[in-house]
């Protein structure tokens, strides 16, 4: 497992994704009953922009950088997301950190939620689970998610979102061991929530993928694209 997310850490992909994990997570909310929130692939917890890996690529220069520099935001999504970055920031002593997608959901999180993250490169789990310490209702899992997600759903609120952000490596293929594990958590927790984040490399790649989805039955099925170039 080479990849690391802190290459990549706020770019317009993050904010992109950021922002629909925390609407869903909203209307999840809508409802009191207890709900499970699932990251199979959950980083490191936070990113320091100002260090590498994140200033080798600056990515976040065409993320949040210019969302925290704008005037205003016309959508409550993008507020929770950075308000959520002006807490870390606040709370830390660091204006350059970023959340990622565990420390977003738990700027949600009522007592009555859950958080359960999976991560397999072994530094990036270490970290995590550090800031996980003592944060109530947190499980962190140095594990696969391929093996992983099918053995942890159903959870025990029986509602919840899973967030699926997986590395897209070429010696795992990842696009196609996805259509596998969606059929077989989707079979096991029919009404749960299930994001997948993928990047738009090839759209070619990308409809086949989307039309494979589609042969095999899956319900509910909506795609939200954004690409920042003409």
């Amino acid at each position: 497992m080479n990849y690391r997310h802190a290459f990549h850490a706020g770019s317009f992909a993050d904010v992109h994704k950021h922002a629909l994990l925390l609407g869903l997570l909203r209307l999840l909310q809508k409802k009191d009953t207890p709900l499970c929130y699932i990251d199979t692939h959950a980083g490191q917890g936070f990113y320091d922009l100002s260090r590498s890996p994140a200033q080798r690529t600056l990515e976040f220069r065409s993320g949040i950088g210019p969302l925290m520099k704008a005037a205003r935001v016309n959508h409550p999504w993008l507020e929770d997301l950075l308000q959520a970055v002006r807490d870390l920031r606040k709370t830390q002593g660091n204006v350059e950190l970023y959340p990622g997608s565990p420390v977003l959901a738990y700027a949600l999180q009522r007592p009555q939620d859950r958080s359960v993250l999976m991560e397999l490169h072994p530094e990036d789990v270490e970290t995590l689970k550090s800031w996980a310490h003592r944060r109530p209702h947190v499980e962190v899992h140095w594990r696969d998610a391929y093996e992983g997600l099918p053995a942890l759903v159903p959870p025990r609120e029986r509602r919840g979102l899973v967030l699926i952000d997986p590395p897209y490596e070429e010696e795992r293929d990842d696009w196609k061991s996805l259509q596998s594990l969606l059929q077989a958590v989707i079979r096991r927790w029919p009404s749960g929530v299930f994001a997948l984040w993928y990047p738009i490399k090839q759209q070619s790649q990308v409809d086949r993928f989307i039309k494979s989805i589609l042969q095999r039955g899956m319900p509910g099925f909506v795609t939200c694209e954004l690409s920042i170039q003409p």
